[in-house]
């Protein structure tokens, strides 16, 4: 199935530590959009609430929205941990949409009632999405060496979704790269944290999936 409109929406709400690191390393993702030509809306800080969320959806009909918020099994939220899709509430407003929730929880529930709702597909995580990052690098996340393993390969499926590839061949791609960088922190010796940064991006696999079409593409 191949999906034509190149609009982009994505959240980054910063109201907390984990979310600003959400928010820089999305800034990757957003220059690969622009690249591939989509049009891209960026729902910054306190951009990121309900009202302005359903707003901007219902207005430019975006075909790729992404997450970064917390979650639970029904929801994904943005600033200020506001509510922004909720299932029963309004997950009607993701239909004919690719979903991508860099969040907690929000495949195992969230995700089937999108996809019952029309949405094309729904990728994110069962369990929590996990990294461990430097406290002295809180106000600059890009340098931050203990946290790039689990955003780089987080960011390859948005990345991947964005530039053509199929969601099942997106999410694979990411495991894959997952499954290498656990062999190698595994066996690392010059990281303190190495066996934390390798727990994390496996429990990230684990929970890793998607709901719905896994042949669509951009």
């Amino acid at each position: 199935m191949s999906l034509e409109k190149k609009n982009f929406l994505i959240t980054t709400p910063e109201s907390d530590d984990v979310l600003y690191c959400c928010s820089k390393w999305s800034e990757n993702i957003i220059e690969a959009a622009r690249g591939s030509g989509f049009q891209v809306t960026n729902l910054q800080g306190e951009k990121a609430g309900r009202k302005n969320f359903e707003g901007h959806v219902r207005k430019q009909n975006p075909i790729f929205v992404m997450f970064n918020g917390h979650g639970m099994q029904d929801y994904v939220a943005g600033h200020d941990d506001e509510v922004l899709l909720r299932k029963g509430e309004n997950e009607i407003l993701v239909s004919g949409k690719v979903v991508y929730a860099r969040s907690c929880y929000s495949l195992s529930e969230l995700g089937e009632a999108c996809t019952n709702s029309g949405t094309i597909a729904f990728v994110g995580y069962s369990l929590p999405f996990s990294f461990i990052s430097d406290p002295t690098r809180s106000a600059n996340p890009l340098k931050d060496k203990l946290a790039t393993p689990c955003m780089v390969t987080s960011n390859m499926i948005p990345i991947s979704i964005i530039k053509g590839q199929q969601i099942v061949e997106a999410v694979e791609k990411a495991k894959k790269e997952m499954e290498k960088l656990i062999g190698e922190y595994q066996t690392r010796t010059d990281v303190i944290e190495a066996p934390f940064i390798a727990s994390c991006l496996h429990w990230n696999k684990l929970a890793l999936g998607f709901d719905g079409d896994g042949n669509a593409k951009l």
